[in-house]
């Protein structure tokens, strides 16, 4: 498991950020998060109910956690979707992101 301060740049949707993470001897670099654990609506959905819930989702969480705040990252270093994104948990203020989302009732538990 490892362990990174980052910093909120953008919510792409409800379960995916970019971040700018500090890996050490002062190098930052972007990368995009997917949450564990939940999968949210889709932006592109071909519906316009789906995309309602999704436009909610990603509202729910970028007021919740703004952009800039700084967030701490945990994840295993090979773990990767097939989007090339790190599936990691994130933490805002010591309260994990997937959790959080959960318990608003904006995603769902990921089945996958």
């Amino acid at each position: 498991m490892y362990e990174y301060s980052a910093e909120v740049l953008r919510w792409v949707d409800g379960d995916t950020l970019l971040v700018e993470v500090d890996v050490g001897f002062y190098i930052k670099r972007e990368e995009k998060i997917r949450l564990a654990r939940i999968d949210a609506p889709e932006l592109r959905s071909p519906t316009p109910f789906q995309i309602r819930k999704a436009r909610r989702a990603k509202s729910v969480v970028s007021r919740w956690c703004p952009v800039g705040s700084a967030v701490l990252i945990q994840t295993k270093k090979t773990k990767r979707d097939k989007y090339a994104r790190y599936i990691a948990e994130v933490f805002w203020k010591k309260k994990n992101i997937s959790d959080y989302l959960l318990e608003q009732g904006v995603v769902k538990e990921y089945e996958g």
